[in-house]
């Protein structure tokens, strides 16, 4: 066995890399550092070393990508699909390597080798067991390559089992306090029966004070609520589709016939939508195979003279600015205003914008927003389409980021002031609506009376166990029931827009014996997780380390 898998996987091991050029490499984009040697020249060229590989080191970054996609093939028997996963990968292979390397963790012995081979998901069968016939179909299903690097898959492999063994030691036996599974499975199998009783937010109506003095202290003592941001000041330059009407000429019959069938899918359906309806099915789809030229031919000119209007007005604008931009013609000048009488154009003012308004006007955004990146020197964007036509806008300024006098914001003042005040106040309200229940209890009234006598909505539970509840049970109210016992009642608890109060009826935990199936699996999970967080944590701070310093 350990020589068949031996010597197939070197006779088999280049196909595989195949997969990983056609099916994974190519659909990240790995993004680590800075890279100038993809996007920039070389001149200002800097090493950014991690354990002594150059992150901005094209060559070096696509070659590690190669073997941790290769290696998550044989962990999951399929490619990576999430970059950022990707990225922690290679980052977290190159750290764990470096480790391996420098406490001399040796490679594989030859039945090390087989053995962990046999780990593989990638070659394992249906019942999960390590299958000959899946490890050949695996290495079969990859065409030749003559280019492929016959070493790769075998370095892959035997760095995986180095970063395993690593792995291993970081994590540790995976320590826990038999208490905490003792604890896990009393809290899942506790059976609760509990009340809730809530308060609407909506409905509180508290009469609110809106005294100016207090509501300019609010103003004051929340300034940067009312902050306005850097806003935009710019007008535009509009070359309106009618203008430009007068361009469209008469068009060819082949013309005509060459737009007909290059939307003719279009023009059917509209000619189709003015006809008469049928229940036919087939005599509908017939007649959409009927419809000729000659029957939309008026759509058809129609529809190419606007297109052909269109491109006109776009071409205007896009010469205007490139006019601007030739000549270096300057805003508000002779020159400037020459353009404009030529083809009849104006100046249209618009008010002050910030970013986020640019993405909510009539206007084009993209045009709104290409204004953040102007200035004096360069005044003018390229053409936008608008609603009728298309535009050039100038930007003629910034105004900085201010906050307004009090009485420009009055109003916004007044409405946060009165929720901040309808909150205080419902709070308090809450906190009254507690002392009164407990006053109920304790004069033993049912809390099911109490809440309802006090205006509040009731639900009783049949009861659960805290691992089955139901989804009816508000998560908020479960959470909060789960520390407090029979017959305590909770303060008031916002959930959303509901004030609740959560009331025990019954609480039953139940003793948990050493032979607890159930505990059995809680240790192993907790077994895990601490082997995981462990291993997790030591390797985090392994590649924190050697992305704070240049490591070798």
């Amino acid at each position: 066995m350990i020589s068949w898998i031996q010597n197939h996987l070197i006779r088999h091991g280049r196909w595989i890399f195949i997969t990983l050029l056609a099916i994974i490499i190519i659909a990240f984009v790995f993004t680590i550092g800075n890279t100038p040697g993809c996007t920039t020249s070389r001149d200002g060229y800097e090493k950014n070393l991690f354990y002594g590989y150059d992150l901005n080191s094209q060559h070096e970054i696509e070659a590690l990508s190669k073997k941790v996609s290769l290696s998550n093939i044989f962990d999951t028997g399929r490619p990576l699909q999430n970059e950022q996963q990707f990225q922690s990968q290679l980052i977290s292979r190159i750290a764990l390597l470096h480790l391996a390397n420098k406490v001399g963790i040796p490679v594989p012995t030859e039945n090390l080798f087989a053995q962990f081979i046999q780990s593989k998901a990638a070659f394992r069968g249906p019942d999960g067991q390590f299958s000959r016939d899946a490890y050949t179909r695996f290495i079969d299903k990859i065409e030749t390559d003559p280019s492929m690097d016959q070493g790769l898959i075998i370095q892959v492999l035997e760095e995986d089992y180095q970063i395993e063994q690593v792995e291993k030691v970081l994590s540790g036996p995976g320590y826990f306090l038999p208490s905490e599974a003792i604890s896990k499975v009393q809290l899942d199998e506790t059976t609760l029966k509990i009340t809730t009783a809530e308060f609407s937010y909506n409905d509180f109506d508290p009469e609110i004070e809106f005294d100016e003095d207090k509501l300019r202290q609010f103003y004051t003592a929340n300034l940067k609520r009312y902050e306005l941001p850097e806003r935009i000041q710019a007008s535009y330059v509009k070359f309106s589709s009618s203008q430009y009407a007068d361009l469209a000429t008469e068009f060819s019959e082949d013309g005509l016939r060459k737009h007909f069938m290059a939307n003719r899918a279009r023009f059917v359906a509209a000619y189709q939508a003015l006809q008469p309806k049928t229940e036919d099915t087939e005599a509908e789809a017939s007649q959409s195979q009927t419809v000729t030229f000659e029957d939309v031919r008026d759509d058809v000119i129609a529809d190419l003279t606007t297109k052909t209007i269109n491109k006109n007005a776009n071409k205007a604008a896009q010469d205007f600015a490139l006019t601007l931009y030739r000549n270096d013609v300057q805003f508000d000048t002779p020159e400037f205003q020459e353009l404009l009488d030529k083809q009849n154009l104006e100046v249209t003012e618009m008010a002050p914008y910030t970013a986020e308004e640019a993405g909510s006007s009539d206007l084009s955004a993209e045009m709104l927003k290409s204004a953040f990146a102007l200035n004096e020197k360069r005044y003018f964007s390229d053409a936008y389409e608008l609603k009728d036509g298309f535009g050039v806008l100038i930007f003629l300024g910034r105004m900085a980021p201010e906050i307004p006098v009090y009485e420009a914001v009055e109003e916004a003042v007044k409405a946060d002031f009165g929720a901040e005040e309808k909150r205080r106040l419902f709070n308090e309200k809450g906190e009254e609506l507690k002392n009164e229940l407990s006053a109920l209890l304790a004069a033993e009234t049912k809390f099911n009376t109490s809440a309802e006598a006090l205006g509040l909505s009731v639900t009783t539970s049949e009861a659960f166990k805290l691992s089955e509840a139901p989804r009816t049970i508000n998560r908020t109210a479960l959470q909060q029931a789960q520390n407090m016992e029979i017959g305590e009642l909770s303060p008031m608890i916002t959930s959303g827009d509901t004030g609740l109060f959560v009331y025990i009826d019954e609480k039953n935990i139940p003793d948990v014996k050493v032979d607890n199936e159930k505990l059995a699996q809680i240790s192993s999970f907790l077994q895990q997780f601490a082997v995981f967080t462990s291993s997790s944590a030591l390797s985090n701070e392994l590649v924190e380390k050697g992305l704070s310093s240049d490591t070798q």
